[in-house]
């Protein structure tokens, strides 16, 4: 730990730049609120995607919403593949450019023009962007780049306004969602790009230690490992029933948890069926994404749709009560992308430190956890019926057994995975930061 800055000094200024609206970016949070409690001047800047602003509670840091900008919006868009793990990707795009050598040709070389004006728009989305900050923030020591969409941004802000550059990588983005599914040639080039911003950063993180593993090999160094981890928190004992209350549900009907983003991949179609194959038990789907009102209509269509609750986004403040007043937290996260097959999802830790048993994939990324720790159950994410089954085992627990899962959740949320312990890395990791003498906290 850096001393702290004599009277009248500035504090080193650390902005952290996120693409979303930071509604619920738990993992940007607990960084900001790290870095402002080791006295940091920390900015997060977030898009601003419009609308009234988000009620966002007290925070020990200051946020600034900057529009992304739109270049070049007058000319035609490539769509990147589709991320369902259901849909396959073609090189036409769907755009229905018939059938035959010729017209496969033709949708190729404008797949290939398509990509290459999104790389041109891209780079220069980045130039304006950084400049619109730019008008806004003085400057900073350190831009901390969450996920790869940003780090170029970051690059950009260094070269405009000095101070150095952080790069934390939440997921392995290469081998996720639509970009797994770009045709080789371009996700080869979309790696080279990554490496060499990469490469550029003064400093690196990751999420997990299998995507560091992976980004060692990728990049020739090995970023710094900082889980998703939970900050200290005493569940009620008995558990607060806030589910049943804020939908006024059946005393005896048991809750199974979805907590984050709604998105392809993350086994809520299975968990939605598998449902229907628990007794006295409802899903709630709590969380944000493109693809929310998609998967909401899809429950609405099933036979057993008065079993599912889609409750939305969940603030800050809210996240470990209301998994605490679950019975079960799942997370079948599907292993359709290396990215995913290696996921450790924030909710993992989130209801460790809730002491709720989780339903998790059998996957290279949670089972180890899982297993070590005895934390809840696994399951093949693909099968509703096995992930029905996993849920029915902890809701049919004994009473002792009950409490050996809560207690296996918490010694694992107070040992290595909890936020304490992430949060001495992330300082560990600023103080080697080359920050100017005269701008320590």
């Amino acid at each position: 730990m850096r001393a702290a800055a004599p009277s009248g000094e500035r504090r080193a200024r650390v902005a952290i730049l996120v693409n979303n609206p930071f509604v619920t970016d738990a993992r940007s949070w607990k960084m900001a609120s790290t870095l402002a409690a080791a006295g940091y001047a920390v900015t997060v800047v977030a898009r601003d995607e419009g609308g009234p602003p988000q009620p966002l509670g007290h925070q020990p840091f200051d946020i600034v919403h900057v529009a992304q900008p739109t270049p070049f919006a007058r000319l035609p868009r490539t769509r990147l593949p589709d991320a369902d793990p259901g849909v396959t990707y073609s090189p036409a795009g769907g755009e229905g450019s018939g059938r035959g050598l010729p017209a496969r040709a033709r949708a190729l070389v404008r797949a290939t023009a398509g990509r290459a004006l999104q790389s041109a728009r891209y780079m220069r989305l980045t130039s304006l962007w950084a400049r619109d900050i730019a008008r806004i923030l003085p400057g900073a020591d350190v831009w901390q780049a969450e996920e790869m969409v940003t780090l170029p941004l970051a690059l950009a802000l260094r070269r405009r306004l000095g101070g150095v550059v952080v790069y934390d990588s939440h997921d392995l983005d290469v081998h996720s969602a639509r970009f797994a599914r770009l045709p080789g040639p371009w996700r080869m080039l979309l790696a080279r790009a990554e490496r060499r911003w990469a490469l550029s950063a003064d400093g690196l993180v990751s999420a997990n230690a299998g995507y560091a593993s992976v980004l060692e090999r990728a990049w020739g160094r090995r970023p710094a490992v900082i889980w998703n981890g939970a900050p200290r928190f005493d569940p009620p004992d008995p558990p607060e029933r806030r589910w049943h209350e804020r939908y006024d549900l059946r005393a005896d009907l048991r809750v199974v948890l979805y907590l984050g983003l709604v998105m392809p991949g993350r086994g809520i179609s299975q968990l939605c069926q598998a449902i229907a194959l628990v007794p006295d038990a409802v899903l709630v789907v709590a969380g944000y994404g493109a693809d929310y009102e998609r998967y909401r209509a899809e429950a609405a269509s099933l036979p057993h749709a008065e079993l599912i609750i889609f409750a939305g986004s969940v603030p800050h403040s809210e996240i470990l009560p209301l998994v605490a007043s679950a019975d079960v937290a799942a997370m079948p996260v599907q292993g359709d992308t290396l990215n995913h097959r290696l996921n450790v999802p924030t909710k993992l830790f989130d209801a460790m430190a809730a002491g709720v048993p989780v339903v998790a994939s059998d996957l290279p990324g949670m089972a180890p956890i899982v297993r070590a720790t005895g934390c809840g159950e696994l399951c093949d994410p693909d099968d509703p019926a096995d992930i029905a089954q996993a849920i029915r085992v902890i809701l049919a627990a004994t009473p002792e057994r009950r409490a050996a899962y809560r207690e296996a959740c918490l010694k694992a949320a107070r040992g290595p995975y909890g936020w304490d312990q992430q949060a001495s890395v992330l300082r560990a990791l600023y103080d080697k930061l080359p920050i100017p003498n005269d701008a320590f906290p």
